[in-house]
């Protein structure tokens, strides 16, 4: 049975959401959407609190008794060697892979059209389950909800296609709150989020002076901050928060090196290969190297954890993750279709410094 914050939701946003969709819409119906978004920030009972993450309980035997690695793990070192040369492999192989052409202009209009369509719908639905940005950050308190408000008219500016540039801004405002919320390092884990605002900002800026001098560096940053978005995301999540991805992969067995016969490959050893790989693709990306090769691949691995979700019955599990990845999954298809960002790529700028040399 919906919530009492759900059906206060329903009741004022589905109105605002017709208001701003509709020919006639004019300035005092907005002011009117942010008053009643006001009016249920002060009469709704406060959110629940933050969801673990992982879908597991943080109490459970296997959280209380892992053993995290050390940084002189034969292990962790080990990984360390595979990612430093994953990394320069992909830095030497960059200027070897042949060069994509950038899709046309139709193909660019209608991607850039899906990531504002996507963003909007993760944004409204993660807002009406009383979460912010990710489907287990449920917000809390008084300045919760009223993130939570901000988050679901950011969604509906994105929807309706309209002040687009007014909605950036109120992104780049949402992840300041979240940071409050819960704090800069786990806010940082979608930091995604700034490199999305500032990419429809630098895309939509009302002067066309400035916009003819940020639209060139709009790609870097949605590449840049999703990179270090995956970076925050392995070392916090897989590599810091070991212990409930253990737990996870012991109640869902999620380790298909044992089932492909590596016995002796342990669920320790999964997440420990999950973080790190995570972090190379994140440090992939901030560099600029090998950009849709390693979006492409990114994006496979999320769409292909939906599925296991699916396979396994697990509906609701699978339903959360889709939507907290229609971001990235848009950032996927930007980064493939508009091209990667050449402007703040690392070996362009280290052949600039050779060439000035």
């Amino acid at each position: 049975m919906p919530s009492v914050q759900h059906r206060l939701f329903a009741t004022i946003h589905r109105p605002a959401l017709q208001c701003l969709t509709s020919p006639d819409r004019t300035k005092p119906r907005l002011l009117a959407f942010g008053l009643g978004g006001l009016v249920g920030l002060l009469i709704a009972p406060n959110a629940a609190q933050a969801h673990v993450r992982w879908f597991v309980d943080p109490n459970s035997p296997e959280v209380a008794t892992f053993e995290p690695y050390t940084q002189f793990d034969p292990a962790v070192l080990i990984w360390i060697a595979i990612a430093t040369v994953l990394i320069g492999t992909a830095i030497f192989l960059d200027s070897r892979l042949p060069t994509v052409p950038i899709a046309n202009t139709k193909i660019r209009h209608d991607v850039m059209e899906l990531m504002r369509i996507l963003t909007g719908i993760s944004f409204l639905l993660t807002a009406y389950d009383g979460a912010l940005v990710a489907p287990h950050l449920h917000a809390h308190g008084g300045f919760g909800l009223f993130l939570v408000f901000l988050q679901a008219g950011i969604g509906i500016l994105l929807l309706s296609n309209h002040f687009l540039h007014h909605a950036a801004i109120l992104m780049l405002i949402l992840f300041i709150g979240m940071m409050i919320q819960f704090g800069v390092v786990r806010s940082f884990e979608y930091v995604n989020v700034v490199g999305i605002a500032l990419f429809l900002l630098f895309n939509y800026f009302p002067t066309d002076e400035l916009r003819a001098k940020l639209k060139p560096y709009s790609v870097d940053m949605l590449r840049i901050f999703t990179g270090l978005s995956l970076i925050m995301l392995g070392i916090f999540e897989k590599l810091h928060g070991a212990a409930l991805g253990q737990a996870y992969l012991s109640e869902y067995q999620w380790n298909f090196m044992q089932l492909l016969g590596f016995d002796w490959f342990s669920d320790r050893l999964f997440v420990l290969s999950a973080g790190v790989m995570e972090v190379v693709f994140g440090l992939i990306l901030v560099l600029g190297v090998i950009t849709r090769l390693n979006i492409l691949v990114v994006a496979g691995l999320m769409l292909i954890s939906n599925a296991v979700f699916i396979l396994q019955n697990e509906q609701d599990e699978a339903l959360k993750e889709l939507i907290g990845h229609l971001p990235i999954i848009a950032t996927a298809l930007i980064l493939l279709l508009l091209g990667y960002g050449q402007r703040l790529k690392i070996t362009a700028r280290i052949s600039a410094k050779v060439a000035s040399a």
